[in-house]
């Protein structure tokens, strides 16, 4: 299982923290994890929040490609619908380049009404310009002229230079919760972003089956709170108050989203303590290494700067799993 980190430059008000010097820190995580052997940096992406949720997504890919040199570099996911598809072609071939072919790119359709509305796109053409928008993308990536016509845009002899360095184009990955969502990246032969567990990982790995592709040739990306400390209990204080903002956070957008106040997602201190990998070297090497044995998914990444964590226990946090957690999960 590769390893990777994810970030979302979250920085809440409770944090009362400068959003230049944040940023800075964040960037010092991104240097660390590159020198410590990460496989790769993941960014996902909101919009219009109270805590400064990344939304300038490529610009920051092209920063950490610009500083790194080996970790691949993703989306998990973009929001696709608010993204003009020439424009995220340009943007996203250049960071490739940039990273000289490091770029994958998660997709998503959104789900919150505040980003539908902030960005006048109607939330029920979501899926819609989502497809016509990846079609796009892969007749850009080519480098020739091309023609288009489609429910929602239309070009007519545009060309995007430059063409990405990865061949045939950066790898593209699915993000989708439902069980029909998740079929359909399977149907389209893309890569899955998963962001639930077990029982989704297999839901995909049965479709790709059901349609005839080889499932080894497609990445599952999974994400956990991860955090090392001298003991669980230590771990937990550190990030209770930033692991119950999020859960509450987006239990409110997910039980908004699906109008029924039902949401896979609670601000539950109990729940997050028994999903959460937290604790001492020794506990969190025991928890990651099940993962790595159940193999549920090909990449973990992990969700350590958690917002309005102090960054500086997040570093800690981050040191002593390259020290004490990563080369046990390397050698065996």
């Amino acid at each position: 299982m590769k390893i990777g980190y994810m970030l979302d430059f979250r920085n809440p008000h409770f944090s009362k923290l400068d959003f230049g010097l944040f940023y800075a820190d964040i960037f010092r995580q991104v240097d660390f994890v590159e020198q410590a052997g990460f496989d790769s940096i993941w960014l996902t992406e909101h919009h219009f929040t109270d805590d400064g949720y990344l939304g300038a997504l490529m610009p920051v890919l092209a920063a950490i490609a610009s500083r790194t040199r080996r970790v691949k570099l993703g989306s998990y996911v973009l929001l696709a619908p608010f993204y003009h598809p020439l424009r995220l072609a340009e943007d996203s071939a250049t960071v490739d380049v940039i990273s000289n072919g490091r770029l994958r790119l998660g997709i998503g359709l959104g789900y919150r009404a505040e980003e539908f509305a902030g960005f006048s796109v109607a939330r029920g053409e979501r899926l819609g310009r989502t497809l016509e928008l990846i079609e796009i993308l892969k007749q850009a990536w080519t480098g020739e002229r091309f023609n288009h016509e489609g429910k929602y845009f239309k070009f007519n002899d545009v060309r995007v230079l430059p063409r990405p360095i990865s061949q045939p184009y950066p790898e593209l990955l699915w993000g989708g919760m439902t069980p029909r969502a998740i079929e359909r990246g399977a149907q389209l032969g893309l890569s899955f972003a998963c962001n639930l567990g077990r029982r989704e990982a297999q839901l995909y790995r049965d479709a790709l089956q059901r349609y005839g592709k080889n499932a080894a040739a497609f990445s599952i990306v999974g994400n956990r709170i991860v955090y090392v400390a001298d003991n669980f209990d230590q771990a937990w204080a550190d990030i209770e108050r930033p692991a119950l903002y999020q859960a509450s956070l987006y239990a409110q957008w997910l039980s908004s989203a699906a109008g029924s106040g039902q949401t896979w997602i609670w601000p539950d201190a109990e729940r997050l303590k028994r999903g959460a990998i937290i604790g001492s070297p020794s506990e969190v090497r025991q928890r990651l290494q099940q993962l790595v044995d159940a193999g549920e998914t090909t990449e973990l990444i992990l969700a350590m700067q958690l917002p309005g964590l102090e960054p500086s226990k997040t570093m800690c946090s981050l040191e002593r799993f390259a020290a004490e957690v990563l080369p046990h999960l390397r050698t065996r």
